[in-house]
């Protein structure tokens, strides 16, 4: 008798698609170690061959509470990029935390430790998460990572008397906080998203407004309104479906199933999104990064 019954051909294919994300994304970090014989074309090649590509690698920290999560999508781009940092230090080795092995991704919370190549001793490593989307061919289509820091270094202005401060309370206060982003989501309502963002929110997220396949630079809670609000214009929602989450104190990963229908005309579409939200110090989300499937028809 079954018990447990899922269509044994689904979990075949749902691990053969995982451990393709998985394959490519650990070739291109162990790449990255080997990249320190100076030889960037070998590291190159980890990539997908053709773009958009999508990368943050060299996120600006601006130390006044601001950041910017530079966003780069061209292959010389991304060259230059790996030649300047790969160029200042060697990467050693990178050690997963929390690695969540998707269909189309790979997100990790690392501690990276590397190498300034000026400096005597290798350095006492990086806090950093990291989302690497891959197409059904070999390579990554991108690398979006971001420092873990404090969420008290994130973020200017006072901190609300109301905010939790025992762990757990918090992440219960991260999860309320996603749980309100995704409602307004769902409901098309621009400003009640965000309500859930920081004023200096930064970041980037595929564009699915002109959907060219990459990524789209947000500063500012101005630049966010104007993107999804565009976005609204062009589809109306059908359904959002939270897939994964992780919480933790100083972030939220989570991964949506969006249906939509475009309002210009046309059959209903679907798309995954996945994203990782890092928190500043008043609770709201601050640093926004995350990428996306192509759009398809629902059959």
């Amino acid at each position: 008798m079954g018990v447990i019954d899922p269509d044994p051909q689904m979990l075949k294919d749902s691990t053969a698609s995982r451990k393709h994300a998985t394959d490519q994304t650990w070739r291109h970090i162990d790449a990255e170690v080997i990249a320190k014989d100076g030889d960037y074309e070998k590291l190159m090649t980890t990539l997908m061959d053709e773009g958009p590509w999508g990368y943050t690698i060299q996120p600006r920290i601006n130390g006044d509470g601001t950041v910017r999560a530079i966003i780069i999508n061209t292959w010389d781009e991304i060259r230059e990029a790996y030649e300047e940092v790969r160029g200042r230090s060697d990467l050693l080795r990178s050690e997963s935390l929390i690695e969540l092995r998707g269909t189309w991704y790979v997100f990790n919370e690392t501690m990276s430790y590397g190498h300034i190549k000026t400096d005597p001793e290798p350095g006492p490593g990086t806090h950093l998460l990291g989302l690497f989307p891959v197409s059904s061919a070999k390579g990554i289509s991108g690398e979006l990572v971001f420092p873990l820091l404090p969420k008290d270094f994130y973020g200017r202005g006072d901190v609300p008397a109301d905010l939790p401060t025992e762990r757990n309370e918090f992440r219960e206060w991260e999860m309320k906080l996603n749980d309100r982003y995704l409602d307004a989501f769902r409901a098309g309502d621009v400003d009640g998203m965000l309500a859930t963002f920081n004023d200096d929110v930064a970041g980037g997220v595929r564009d699915y407004v002109d959907d060219n396949g990459g990524l789209i630079e947000l500063q500012g809670k101005d630049a966010a309104r104007a993107h999804y609000t565009a976005f609204f214009e062009k589809y109306t929602i059908d359904d959002v479906i939270l897939l994964d989450r992780i919480i933790q104190p100083e972030y939220v990963f989570f991964e949506l199933r969006i249906t939509a229908t475009p309002k210009a005309g046309g059959d209903q579409v679907a798309f995954h999104t996945a994203q990782f939200d890092v928190l500043a110090k008043d609770g709201l989300s601050f640093v926004r990064i995350g990428h996306g499937t192509d759009v398809s028809t629902v059959v």
